[in-house]
């Protein structure tokens, strides 16, 4: 402050005649409750920098002290009377503050805005504050954002001058500015930058790709994006250039080599057409046809044959279990318990046996095994498991369950339930059933299947320990 001076002579001035400087860039004074305890005790040690405002004066340097002495009732004070026109005054309080290490970022970047705005230059305002002309064109840069941005958040001003300068970058864009001001001082900021600057990237390759394209001598079909690109009557979709292509130019060149009917834009994308050959299209569109309606008589016989076969099971069962001993139904038991110890619900044979009648999936096909209605079903099972004749029942409900998870596309598709499929039969026949010859030929089938899935297994877990050697 001692290049203002006007003389080494001390003023006393009540604190009632000074007033906080307006364009003071300190904006938070803080609690100044212990000072002006002190500055009670011991009085005002410091004398305060103010100028002239008509009958009035303004502090330059000396604001929270001035506040103190308010807040502490002292008579006159001493101060430094100052001659300086405006643009000083701002460069004088910046100094001030700066030396202290008072401002936040964005206070320095208003009020080096504030000294621009006075007709500074930059050159000017860098040479005063003895910092670099980047330096002040940098928080120039941060002075610009909006006070609509700025109240994002609270903290606002606690922003790094790195950050600020980004958010200043995308002027005229507050939903972006905004977005970064929320990203802040977190690890998501670059992250949300980046992807802008990507975005920006693409937006710009487009436009110059789209500005190649339409000069007269490019050589190239321009058309307007098909609205249904996937099924336009006209033109076939082939293929699309991305930003990540090449540069607009190189992009153009790509383009003529694979010398597509027309080209399109699609947002950040050029989209490339052929014309469709509606002869060619509906002889595919035929065989498409026919291939699916061979594929829907395979599935529809493949339900017959499911449907048919289990009720074949089921009713040789309704009919035959109540005359097999009770050693073979025990043990048959315990046959179809340890199949289904993998089965989709955990618990296996005690699951089964024990929660059967919390899950209502398979009482159907108790219905169909035992005769007893579906709704009935659990009472009777429960009950049946009390008694004597718990192993018919035991088989009933294992069976059942087997039965119920059996889906028709299991005969043909190798899974966990496929995998049981045989292992059912075996003991179904261990029993006296005599599966059909189409089921036999379906049971061949599958094994075949599970028997070349397990190989191919095999072959991998091979090729892997021959990988890891």
């Amino acid at each position: 402050m001692s290049n203002y001076h006007q003389s080494n002579e001390i003023k006393l001035i009540n604190p009632s005649l000074i007033d906080p400087h307006p364009d003071n860039p300190r904006k938070n004074i803080g609690d100044v409750t212990d000072l002006a305890a002190s500055i009670k005790a011991n009085g005002l040690l410091s004398p305060l920098s103010v100028v002239p405002n008509g009958s009035r004066f303004r502090v330059i340097a000396g604001h929270r002290r001035l506040m103190a002495c308010k807040q502490a009732g002292t008579g006159a004070v001493p101060c430094f009377v100052l001659d300086l026109d405006p643009l000083q005054q701002l460069e004088a309080m910046i100094t001030e503050n700066c030396q202290r290490e008072q401002l936040t970022a964005l206070e320095e970047a208003d009020a080096i805005q504030g000294m621009l705005d006075l007709g500074a230059t930059t050159a000017s305002v860098a040479h005063r504050l003895g910092r670099s002309a980047d330096y002040v064109r940098d928080r120039a840069k941060a002075a610009s954002i909006d006070n609509e941005v700025r109240a994002t958040r609270d903290d606002f001003g606690q922003i790094s001058i790195g950050q600020l300068v980004a958010i200043a970058r995308y002027d005229g864009q507050p939903d972006r500015q905004k977005k970064l001001a929320q990203a802040a001082g977190t690890s998501n900021f670059d992250y949300i930058l980046r992807n802008i600057e990507r975005d920006d990237r693409d937006r710009q390759w487009i436009e110059s790709v789209a500005a190649l394209l339409v000069e007269s001598d490019s050589g190239i079909n321009l058309i307007p994006d098909p609205e249904k690109p996937y099924s336009d009557p006209e033109w076939r979709y082939s293929g699309c250039m991305f930003p990540s292509t090449g540069t607009p130019e190189e992009t153009i060149e790509k383009i003529r080599e694979q010398n597509p009917a027309a080209v399109s834009i699609h947002m950040e994308q050029v989209y490339l057409w052929t014309r469709r050959d509606k002869t060619a299209d509906a002889e595919k569109e035929a065989r498409r046809a026919a291939e699916q309606a061979e594929r829907d008589a395979r599935r529809h016989a493949l339900e017959e044959y499911a449907a048919a076969s289990a009720d074949k099971r089921m009713a040789w069962l309704h009919a035959n279990l109540h005359g097999i001993k009770r050693a073979q139904l025990i043990e048959t038991a315990a046959k179809l318990g340890l199949l289904q110890i993998i089965d989709p619900f955990p618990g296996g044979l005690v699951d089964a046996l024990t929660s059967w009648n919390e899950h209502s999936g398979s009482r159907e096909e108790y219905e169909k095994i035992s005769g007893i209605t579906a709704e009935d079903a659990p009472t009777a099972a429960r009950i049946s498991l009390q008694t004597a004749d718990w192993p018919l029942e035991a088989v009933t409900i294992l069976a059942a369950r087997i039965e119920w998870f059996i889906d028709p596309t299991d005969w043909t598709t190798v899974n966990d339930t496929s995998r049981r499929i045989p292992g059912y039969y075996q003991i179904l026949q261990d029993l006296g059933y005599t599966p059909a010859d189409d089921e036999t030929n379906h049971l061949d089938q599958l094994i075949a299947a599970i028997t070349e899935a397990d190989s191919d297994e095999n072959e991998e877990d091979d090729e892997n320990e021959e990988d890891d050697e």
